[in-house]
C-alpha cells in the first residue's frame, strides 16, 4: 500500500499562515491559482482561504481570476460552502456577489443574501501604500535658541582691575508689607555703597550677601 504525501505549496501555505505578502509573492512567482488538492480537485487556493477566513487574501485571489465555484470532493461550490461552514459570513456575502452559485440543498440566511452587493468590488481593490524611506519634507525643525536672561537679575560685571569680578545680584520683592520695606533698604544701602570709596577688599572675603567679590 503507497502512501502518498501532500506537499503544500508556497501559496498554499501562505494562505494557511494568513501572509497576504506571501500569497502576493507567490502568484508573482507563477503559483499556480488552481492547484490541485491531493484528490485531483483544483482550486485548493481559493477553497483553504474561504475555510480560514482571510479576507485580504480571498479578495487577492478573486481579482487575480480564482474561480469562485471551485468543487472539492463533496460537491460543487466548495468555496461557498466552506465559508459557511466556518461562520464567515462575510466572505460568503463577498462570495456571492462575485458570481457563486448557490448548490443545491444549501440555505443561505437572508441576512447574509441582504448583505450582497455591499461588500467593496473586487475591481476596486486598492493596494496599501507602503510607508517612505525618506521622510517627509514637511517635518518641523527646531533651531536651539539661547535662553534670555531673566529681566530680574544683572549680568556680572568685570572691572578693570586684573582678577577681580564683581557679581551684582538684585533681590526681587517678595510679597507683603514687610518684605517692601526690606528691600527698599537694601537698595538704598546699595546706593550709598556706590557713591562711597571702596574700601580695600582682603582676598576671598565678601562685602554682603547681595554681592560677592573674588580676587585671584
Amino acid at each position: 500500500m503507497s502512501g502518498n504525501r501532500f506537499t503544500p505549496s508556497k501559496l498554499v501555505s501562505a494562505i494557511r499562515a494568513g501572509r497576504l505578502s506571501g500569497v502576493v509573492a507567490a502568484l508573482e512567482d507563477d503559483g499556480d491559482i488552481e492547484e490541485a488538492d491531493i484528490h485531483g480537485f483544483r482550486g485548493l487556493p481559493l477553497r483553504t482561504a474561504c475555510f480560514e477566513g482571510e479576507m485580504a487574501i480571498i479578495r487577492e485571489l478573486l481579482r487575480c481570476g480564482a474561480d469562485v465555484n471551485a468543487p472539492a470532493a463533496d460537491g460543487p461550490g466548495a468555496p461557498l460552502r466552506l465559508a459557511l461552514r466556518r461562520g464567515h459570513r462575510e466572505v460568503a456575502a463577498l462570495l456571492l456577489q462575485s458570481g457563486a452559485d448557490v448548490p443545491p440543498g444549501l440555505e443561505i440566511d437572508p441576512a447574509i443574501l441582504n448583505a450582497v452587493g455591499t461588500q467593496l468590488p473586487i475591481e476596486s481593490e486598492i493596494n496599501v501604500p507602503t510607508l517612505p524611506e525618506k521622510p517627509a519634507d514637511n517635518l518641523i525643525e527646531f533651531t536651539p535658541r539661547e535662553p534670555a536672561p531673566p529681566e530680574d537679575t544683572i549680568p556680572s560685571e568685570t572691572t578693570s582691575e586684573p582678577g577681580v569680578v564683581i557679581e551684582e545680584v538684585n533681590v526681587p520683592a517678595c510679597f507683603g508689607t514687610d518684605t517692601n520695606l526690606l528691600t527698599m533698604d537694601l537698595m538704598r544701602q546699595e546706593e550709598d555703597a556706590r557713591k562711597a570709596p571702596e574700601p580695600a577688599i582682603e582676598p576671598g572675603t565678601q562685602t554682603g550677601f547681595w554681592k560677592r567679590r573674588s580676587v585671584k
